[in-house]
């Protein structure tokens, strides 16, 4: 069970937040918040870090870029049974697999292939909450909003790790089409 009380570390905390464009094959953006801005606006985004790019329109395979464009690998399915499991790929090298822990497809872990594993509760009907842990604590906590296009995302400093970005970013975008 993820610990859903305030961590400790929430003052200090890395702050980014997802967003999908809708109608273009429905990309992922990562942005992060500058420390000191309290409020991002199209004007003021953020600084661009991860981009998650169909290969096709609503294709469960995506290309993962950083914020200069440069391509660090491929998100597609892992197995037969669609929904149950995805996995980054770079080259032949697996880099994580995000897997379904629940039927309602509101848990989640994340497995790297070097790393802790994640575990993640996404929102589940009236909780638009967003909340990981890694080695028992609580490193990663999110909300939905303004819009179910957005999550506002709070991780703990050392670990915003670009891989667990892109995951965040996945999921984001399995959530939004579940």
């Amino acid at each position: 069970m993820i610990d859903a009380r305030i961590p400790a570390w929430i003052d200090d905390s890395r702050r980014y937040y997802t967003a999908i464009e809708v109608d273009s094959g429905d990309p992922v953006l990562v942005y992060s918040v500058p420390d000191g801005q309290d409020e991002v606006s199209p004007e003021s985004p953020g600084t661009l870090c991860l981009r998650l790019e169909p290969r096709r329109w609503r294709s469960p395979r995506m290309r993962v870029l950083d914020g200069e464009g440069a391509e660090h690998g491929i998100i597609d399915r892992e197995g037969p049974i669609p929904w149950l499991s995805y996995a980054m790929y770079r080259g032949d090298s697996r880099l994580w697999k995000l897997s379904v822990r629940s039927i309602f497809r509101h848990r989640h872990e994340l497995t790297l292939a070097h790393g802790d594993p994640w575990r993640f509760a996404t929102p589940f009907f009236t909780r638009y909450k967003v909340i990981s842990s890694a080695r028992g604590a609580t490193r990663l906590a999110g909300a939905v909003g303004p819009s179910l296009h957005y999550w506002l995302l709070e991780i703990e400093p050392g670990w915003d790790a670009f891989l667990v970005l892109a995951a965040v970013a996945f999921l984001h975008r399995q959530w939004f089409h579940s």
